[in-house]
């Protein structure tokens, strides 16, 4: 029987696949959320500050755009305290300050903003400017996707639940968290989810499921989608075997014909 390579590439892209660091390109939303419908205060500042922040039609500019930003959250904006806090937490357009950054994703999340949440977990899962601290992430992350939509938190949370990480080992949950994630178009989550279905890990094996997945993720251009997607080509799992697609997938020399 051939033994496959499953497992050593399935555990590399799980870590390869993990969530990204809180930063205004993963948690940030770009227009503001309103539970009643009606704009939220300082909106047209905040997102005169987003285009700043972007060079979106303007100069980029990191320090304008955390002027317009002060403007929004002195008016009341919950998603420009979360973008402001993302400035500070990488120093962009001003000295680099993890606690400004802290209080201002607290206030942000005490506003309701789901993104703002989700940051506050990463830094609790990462140790940055706070105890590190994956039961306290993981409150964070369920805040979030309670406030939601939020398919960062969701993968992240889902993530936290398939490895015991702050909270019991639950698979039932995190595949309902990472399907919800993935749903929602998030091409992290749709690896972890065919990481799962490539595993049998929460349901059944199912390698034409996986290759769904992977496909999905790697069509966003997600680069572990891609890598995965390329060895189910390369061992013929899912789909038939395939070696040109494996290596147009893979990033490899195309095979030369014998």
């Amino acid at each position: 029987m051939r033994r496959t390579a499953l497992p050593l590439w399935g555990a590399l892209a799980l870590i390869l696949a993990a969530c990204a660091p809180p930063g205004p390109e993963t948690n940030t939303p770009t227009v503001a959320r309103a539970t009643d419908h009606r704009p939220e205060p300082g909106l047209a500042e905040k997102l005169k500050g987003d285009d700043y922040r972007d060079g979106n039609g303007v100069p980029q500019s990191y320090a304008t755009a955390r002027r317009w930003y002060w403007l929004a959250v002195d008016r009341g904006s919950s998603s420009a305290a979360n973008n402001l806090a993302a400035l500070f937490l990488d120093g962009l357009g001003v000295q680099q300050d993890i606690p400004q950054a802290i209080r201002l994703y607290r206030l942000a999340a005490s506003g309701g903003n789901s993104y703002a949440m989700a940051n506050l977990g990463d830094l609790y899962r990462l140790g940055k400017g706070v105890p590190k601290d994956e039961a306290e992430a993981a409150r964070w992350y369920q805040r979030a996707v309670d406030a939601g939509p939020n398919p960062v938190a969701a993968n992240n949370l889902a993530l936290a639940y398939e490895n015991g990480r702050g909270v019991p080992p639950n698979l039932d949950k995190a595949v309902a968290l990472y399907r919800a994630a993935a749903e929602a178009g998030n091409p992290v989550a749709m690896v972890n989810l065919g990481n799962l279905y490539a595993t049998g890990r929460g349901v059944a094996r199912d390698d034409k499921e996986a290759v769904a997945w992977y496909r999905r993720a790697a069509d966003l251009g997600n680069a572990a989608g891609e890598r995965n997607l390329g060895l189910m080509y390369l061992e013929g799992r899912g789909v038939p075997q395939d070696l040109v697609e494996a290596a147009r997938w893979l990033k490899l020399p195309q095979p030369t014909p014998r």
